[in-house]
Order: C-alpha cells, then structure tokens, then sequence
C-alpha cells in the first residue's frame, strides 16, 4: 500500500451517480484521487510529474466520461506508477484498452460485463423486428405528415415486410449479451443457429435449441437474419466484410450490437445499395459518432446511436461492480468478479 491507512485510488471522470451510499463507504475505505482529464497530453504529463504520487488502482464508473486519456496504449501505460495493480472500468467493451500490456506490468484488468446484458439484447431484439417490418421506413413516412407519403410507404412496405417467426437468426457469436438476444427471438418463433469460436455451454445450447455452424460462410448461409454480438478486436475487425454479405441470402437482414468496425461498413453500403440485403439495424458504426451518409440516406436502416446498454440500470450494476470489484481485489483478498485478460491472484494491500 502507498499510504500507511489506505489505499490511493485515481478516479477517471464522474463519481457514481446512484450508487451512493456505495461510494461513501468506498470512499471510508480508499483514499480517492480525481485525475486531470482535460486532455491526454496533460494527464501524461500529470504521470510523468508524478502529480499524483503513488496509487495503487485506477476506476473508471461510466462509460460516457473518463475518455480523454483514451487510448490506453503501451506508452500511456508506461507512465503508471509501479504500485498500480488494477483498472476497473464501467462497459463490456474494452477496445480503447490495451490488456496485455496493462497485464505486462502486473496490473489486472476488470470490465463490468453483464451490467448491460438485459438493455443491449433488447436493443438487438427491436432491430431484429425494425428490420423484418421495416418500421424505421414507416416511421418516416408518417412523419412526413403527408397523406400521400403515408399511403405510398403503407402499400410499398406490404410488398417487402415479414413476421420474424420461422425465420432463422444466425448469431455471430454467442456470448451472454447473444444467448439473451437469441432467447427473445426465440420467443417470436425464430430458429436459431450459430458459430463461435469458443464454444458456449451445452445446457446454454440445448435450451436455445440452437444448431452449431461449422464456418462464419456456412452461417450466412443459412440466415434470414445476421446478429453480430462479439467483442471488438484485431481478430474481429471487419468480421463480417464482403465475401460474409455475400453469402448471405437475397433479401435477408443484419444487425450489430457489438462494435462498429466488427463489419466493413463500405461493404455494407454496397450489399443493400444493391437490393443483396433488404434491411440492416445498427446500434454501433464504424466512424462513430460519424454515421455513414449513406446508410442515413437509406430508409430500410434503423440507425441508434449506440444506446445498446444505456439503461439506468446498467449504470447501476456499472457502479456497483467497479467499487466490488476493486474493494474485492485490494482489500478483501478475493477474485475479480469479472476480469479480463490474465488472471492475478488477489494481494492484500
């Protein structure tokens, strides 16, 4: 421990919002420190002037405030105190963090995977049905107040819309945020099939009743619609490019709840300029917070700006699992909740 009564703790961004009486009591358990985020450039310089002194975590409880740091690469990590032994950050996602070379120094990393699950797979369940329905097309022509407008959408949609039911879902990946996605399509009469790399549970497929893929081509194959749920990194950047779109069926359907650049957004563009794809829901782009002109100017897209897990109680369940997890792992000799990447054995600071 740097401090001879507690623990130090540097805070990116804002303090828990609801958690409150959480926070006082973390508070009485860490001496708390707040960082300079006004830009990069001054929070490194704050590391290399040692501003902060010695401190032995860094939290991080939302995902919309704390980022001018961002990205967490090998030269910013460097600049960490050697003390340092955990990053708790709010979000599943942890693409702006570089894990190995955070594991590198012996700092453990924990996300707060599962707090979004219920929010961001009913996202993934209304863009499945924005996209068999084509409501955002119907929502415009209503919007335009015209009667005419009205009555053209109404008969051009009759002519492409489908109920879901029957219709096969083909999940790219099925991890907790997919198998909660599935089992609401399931509920609309979906059939599901799959491919992941890491194969899930088999009570988790025998309950989807869900059919194993043997390739990422076979699985577009089979679709009526595409969910890509998958986390965002070398391996998986533009995942699902143009030879994926494809082989997929005329007239079939995408949706991504994962990361934008998870799909090759140009190759997208092309398959539904061309009629290939009917329809695409996206809650994650490529550029974001810049959307594709394109895919604005289309009216058979549902676009959302990445709303996927914002849900107050997914702020919740952020808050809570950043404060346990880190009194877990510096205090109380205990395992992360949910860590990612190697693994330490908890040290009692």
């Amino acid at each position: 421990m740097t401090n001879a009564s507690k623990a130090r703790i540097l805070v990116l961004g804002d303090t828990p919002t609801y958690q409150k009486e959480q926070w006082d009591a973390f508070c009485q358990r860490f001496e708390v420190i707040p960082a300079d985020l006004s830009s990069r450039e001054n929070f490194q310089q704050s590391l290399r002037d040692k501003r902060y002194g010695q401190f032995d975590g860094i939290v991080k409880f939302a995902v919309e405030t704390g980022n001018a740091a961002s990205p967490w690469d090998a030269e910013l990590i460097a600049l960490l105190p050697p003390t340092v032994k955990l990053f708790a950050a709010a979000g599943a996602g942890f693409d702006y963090m570089s894990v190995p070379d955070l594991n590198a120094r012996g700092i453990a990393f924990a996300n707060s995977r599962g707090a979004g699950d219920t929010a961001t797979s009913d996202i993934g369940l209304f863009l499945i049905l924005a996209t068999f329905r084509l409501t955002s097309y119907a929502e415009w022509g209503a919007r335009t107040g015209d009667p005419q407008v009205f009555h053209d959408v109404h008969l051009d949609i009759a002519t492409k819309a489908r109920n879901p039911r029957g219709k096969t879902l083909a999940c790219v990946g099925l991890g907790a945020i997919q198998r909660e996605i599935a089992r609401k399509a399931k509920a609309l009469g979906m059939e599901i099939c799959y491919y992941d790399v890491a194969p899930p549970p088999p009570d988790v497929v025998e309950a989807l009743e869900a059919r194993r893929i043997g390739s990422l081509a076979e699985l577009a194959g089979q679709a009526d619609c595409v969910s890509v749920s998958v986390p965002y990194m070398e391996s998986t950047h533009h995942l699902i490019d143009s030879a994926f779109l494809a082989a997929m069926k005329p007239g079939s359907r995408i949706i991504n709840t994962a990361r934008g650049p998870v799909i090759d957004e140009a190759a997208l563009v092309a398959a539904l300029k061309s009629g290939h794809l009917l329809s695409a829901g996206l809650d994650v782009h490529e550029f974001e917070p810049q959307v594709s002109k394109e895919l604005i100017g289309m009216k058979q897209v549902t676009l959302t700006t990445h709303i996927g897990g914002v849900a107050q109680e997914t702020h919740v369940e952020f808050e809570r699992l950043v404060m346990e997890n880190t009194e877990r792992f510096l205090l109380d000799e205990q395992p992360l909740l949910t860590p990612v990447g190697k693994q330490f054995a908890a040290t009692k600071m």
